[in-house]
């Protein structure tokens, strides 16, 4: 089995509805086990102006699934939840990002592990901290808590408290 860490986020409808039906859907999933659940975090959004604040979190799974698998079944749950790709980091109902898989590196065309933005979103480090403070990226090699003080030391606004959902 496979250690991986899903980062959610959504900011059109009822986005904490939506997390718990997908986070159902992953449990769902072949050989698949939810093992933890960060906070849910509000965050002003990155990308085109204008849009709603989003919210995000992080899920904790243990899967059997091979990464492109994991990756296409997590596309058709977005799809599910009325997800349309119209605008690069544009407002959406719900995005699935796989972050890491264990202290795998991947890089393929459809699919780069560990996520390449991780460790520069405090949307992504902070709830993932919920989780997993002590997981070490594999090739920077620094832990979650330790690139998170980093960013909140660089100038960034630490999050407001998070909220369970």
């Amino acid at each position: 089995m496979s250690k991986a860490f899903i980062a959610l986020g959504g900011n059109l409808g009822d986005v904490r509805s939506t997390f718990s039906s997908a986070r159902d859907q992953i449990k769902a999933l072949p050989d698949t086990q939810v093992t933890g659940s960060s906070l849910l975090y509000q965050t002003p959004p990155v990308g085109p102006a204008g849009q709603p604040d989003y919210l995000n979190a992080v899920v904790a799974i243990e899967t059997e699934m091979v990464p492109l698998a994991l990756l296409d079944a997590l596309q058709a749950i977005e799809l599910a939840h009325g997800r349309k790709r119209k605008e690069h980091w544009g407002a959406r109902t719900l995005d699935l990002d796989i972050i890491a898989i264990d202290r795998e590196t991947i890089e393929m065309e459809r699919l780069t592990v560990p996520h390449p933005f991780m460790f520069e979103r405090q949307f992504v480090l902070r709830p993932l901290c919920d989780l997993a403070p002590e997981w070490q990226h594999p090739q920077l090699r620094q832990t979650v808590a330790e690139r998170l003080k980093e960013v909140i030391a660089a100038g960034e606004v630490p999050l407001p408290g998070g909220e369970a959902w």
